[in-house]
C-alpha cells in the first residue's frame, strides 16, 4: 500500500506492538498511500475484502482514507469463513447469515466491477478474500460447501525437504532445528489441511472466472490488466514443520503473480524477481502518473517493462537482490503442534526474528539469513533448491567468499531507503585503487577476487534480541553510518510505545451449524446477498477491551 519494505513504514507485524491497522493509522501513514496516488491520477479507487489486520468492529469507522468505495472485512471475523462480517464505506458492519466468506466477496466484488465499467473514470479495483487462510487459528479453512468433495485423495508433494532426516535438520537454525520428526498425526492433519485449502481456492477460482467474464462481457477485457497474486506462501511439512507462513524458505516467501493485460505477452514466464513493494510503483505506471510526481519515499520499482519483455536478462540482473525481513513469532497452523514456549498455545515460537537476503538468478542463487539467536543460514539455491544444506560454516574459500558479499549486502538493505533498495550495490562499492573503474551491480562482479578483503571486513549482521518489533538498537550495526536514523521516519509519525488490545466482542458471533457456500450461491443475486444481512446489535461490536 505505501511501496515500502516494512522497515520504513515500522508495521513490522499483524498485531500490535509491531503492526496493524491501528498502527498504520497511528502513523498517519493513511494520509499518504495508495488510493489517494489513484485518485490523483483521475482513478475510482476501490477495495472489497480483506485491506488489514487490525481493522475492526472497534474502528471501522470512519472508512479508511482515499479508497472512493471500500466493503471491508472486519476483525475479529476476518478469518472466519462462516460469520462474515464488514463495513461498507465505515456504515455500521453488517452480518451476511447463511453465506461463506469468498462468495460474499465475489458478489460484492461484481456489483462493484459492474458500477464501475458503466462511469468513464478508469478505475482500480482491489478485491481480497481471506481464502485459503486458516480459520481463526488453527483449523483448516472451511471452503464452499459445494466444493467439499473434492481433492478428498489429494496428498501434499512429497519433496526432499518434507520432514526431513536428522542430518538435514540439524543445520537449521532457532526453533526449526529442533523440531522432532512429524509423527503420523500431525501428518494427517498436514494432508487435511492441503486438502481444505484447494478446495478453498475453488471460491477464489470462482471469482477470477466471474471477474474476467464481466470484463469480456463489456468489452473491457483488453484494456483492463488483471493482477492475481498473495501476501505470502505457505509451507506443509517441510523442514519439519506442520504447515505455516513465519519462515524464511522458498515455500513461505515465493508468491504466485500472474498478470493479464495490454502489453504482456500470453503465455510468457517472467525471469525478472520482484516483491509486493514492486506494485504500488507499478500501478502508478500503469495509472500514467509521471516519475517525478510519485511519492518520493517508494522503495520499489515499476514492473512494467519487465512484464512486457519477459526475458530481459538485464532487467532480471539489475533485480537479483531480494530482502526479506521479519519480525514475530512462529506459529503451527495445526492442531496437533510440536514444542512451543510454555504458557502460550502449542506450535508458538517467540525465536523468529530474522534478516534474510535472497540472490535470484539464473546463474547464481543464494539464501543467507542472519537470525536473533545469533544463528546463521546460507544456501546454494541452485545447487540445493530445497534449502536442506546449511553452508554458514563452511571453509570452503569459495562459499566464504560468498558469504562475505551477502553479508554486506544484507547489511545495507536490512535498512535501505529507497535508490538503496532498487540499487544496494551502490553504497558498497570497493575503493578506486581495486576497481580500475569498474563499478559492482551484481553479486557476480562483487565476487572479484581483488574485493576479498573489502567485504570481509564488514560487520556481521545482527539481532541482540527477540523482540519481535522493530527497535533500531536492538538491530545495530547499520550500513551505511546512519541508516538507523531513517527507516522511513520522515514519512510517518512516531509510534514508539504504540500497542492496542486486540478486541473481543462481548457477544461474539457463532459459526453456522451447516457449512455455508453450496450450489443455490454459486450465482446468487446481490439482492440475495443484501436480503440475507443484518446489521451488528451493540453488545456484537462492543468489546471487553
Amino acid at each position: 500500500m505505501r511501496g515500502q519494505l516494512a522497515h520504513n513504514t515500522n508495521n513490522t507485524h499483524v498485531r500490535a506492538p509491531g503492526g496493524g491497522y491501528p498502527k498504520f493509522l497511528a502513523a498517519a501513514e493513511d494520509d499518504d498511500y495508495l488510493p489517494h496516488w489513484l485518485t490523483k491520477a483521475g482513478y475510482k479507487a476501490e477495495y472489497i475484502g480483506k485491506l488489514f489486520n487490525g481493522n475492526a468492529i472497534t474502528n471501522y469507522s470512519p472508512a479508511p482514507k482515499g479508497w472512493t468505495h471500500s466493503d471491508l472485512l472486519l476483525d475479529p471475523y476476518i478469518n472466519r469463513h462462516d460469520a462474515v462480517v464488514m463495513s461498507e464505506d465505515g456504515q455500521r458492519p453488517k452480518l451476511y447469515q447463511g453465506f461463506q466468506q469468498t462468495d460474499v466477496v465475489r458478489i460484492k466484488a461484481l456489483s462493484r466491477l459492474d458500477a464501475l465499467l458503466q462511469q468513464e473514470d478508469p478505475f482500480f479495483l482491489m478485491i481480497a478474500p481471506t481464502a485459503p487462510h486458516v480459520h481463526n487459528i488453527t483449523d483448516p479453512p472451511i471452503p464452499p460447501a459445494r466444493y467439499l468433495d473434492r481433492f478428498t485423495n489429494k496428498t501434499v508433494p512429497r519433496t526432499p525437504n518434507f520432514n526431513p532426516p536428522d542430518r538435514f535438520q540439524q543445520g537449521k537454525p532457532a526453533w526449526v532445528g529442533k523440531l522432532p520428526l512429524l509423527n503420523q498425526s500431525q501428518i494427517d492433519e498436514t494432508e487435511h489441511l492441503y486438502r481444505r485449502r484447494l478446495q478453498s481456492l475453488q471460491g477464489v477460482d470462482d471469482i477470477v472466472r466471474d471477474v474476467v467474464a464481466k470484463l469480456e462481457e463489456e468489452g473491457a477485457l483488453e484494456n483492463t490488466y488483471i493482477i492475481y497474486s498473495t501476501d505470502q506462501g505457505y509451507h506443509l511439512g517441510t523442514h519439519r514443520h506442520a504447515a505455516g507462513k513465519s519462515t524464511p524458505y522458498l515455500e513461505d516467501t515465493n508468491i504466485p503473480l500472474v498478470v493479464r493485460g495490454p502489453g504482456v505477452q500470453s503465455g510468457a514466464i517472467s525471469t525478472t524477481p520482484s516483491t509486493v513493494t514492486d506494485f504500488a510503483p507499478t500501478f502508478l505506471e500503469i495509472a500514467g502518473l509521471a516519475e517525478g510526481t510519485q511519492p518520493q519515499f517508494l522503495d520499489g520499482a515499476s514492473l512494467l517493462e519487465a512484464w512486457k519483455t519477459p526475458n530481459s536478462s538485464a532487467i532480471a540482473l539489475k533485480k537479483e537482490a531480494i530482502n526479506v525481513e521479519f519480525w514475530g513469532y512462529g506459529f503451527t497452523e495445526i492442531p496437533l503442534a510440536s514444542g512451543g514456549v510454555p504458557g502460550y498455545l502449542p506450535g508458538y515460537f517467540l525465536d523468529n526474528d530474522y534478516k534474510t537476503m535472497r540472490i535470484v538468478g539464473e546463474k547464481s542463487a543464494w539464501l543467507y539469513s542472519r537470525w536473533c539467536t545469533n544463528d546463521t543460514e546460507l544456501y546454494n539455491t541452485l545447487d540445493d533448491p530445497y534449502e536442506l544444506n546449511n553452508l554458514a560454516n563452511s571453509t570452503n574459500p569459495e562459499v566464504t567468499r560468498v558469504h562475505a558479499r551477502l553479508n554486506a549486502l544484507l547489511l545495507v538493505t536490512k535498512s535501505c531507503a529507497e535508490d538503496t533498495c532498487r540499487e544496494p550495490w551502490t553504497v558498497l562499492q570497493p575503493p578506486a585503487n581495486l576497481t580500475n573503474g569498474k563499478v559492482v551491480t551484481t553479486l557476480e562482479e562483487a565476487l572479484d577476487p581483488a574485493y576479498d578483503d573489502f567485504y570481509a571486513a564488514f560487520p556481521t549482521v545482527t539481532i541482540d534480541e527477540c523482540l519481535n518489533l522493530q527497535i533500531p538498537s536492538n538491530e545495530a550495526p547499520f550500513y551505511p553510518p546512519g541508516a538507523e536514523a531513517g527507516l522511513g521516519m520522515a514519512y510517518r509519525e512516531n509510534t514508539d510505545g504504540f500497542n492496542v488490545p486486540d478486541p473481543v466482542p462481548v457477544k461474539p458471533i457463532p459459526g453456522q451449524e451447516v457449512t455455508p457456500g453450496g450450489w443455490e450461491h454459486r450465482h446468487a443475486s446481490f439482492e440475495t446477498l443484501m436480503a440475507s444481512a443484518r446489521e451488528l446489535e451493540d453488545d456484537e461490536i462492543e468489546t471487553t477491551s
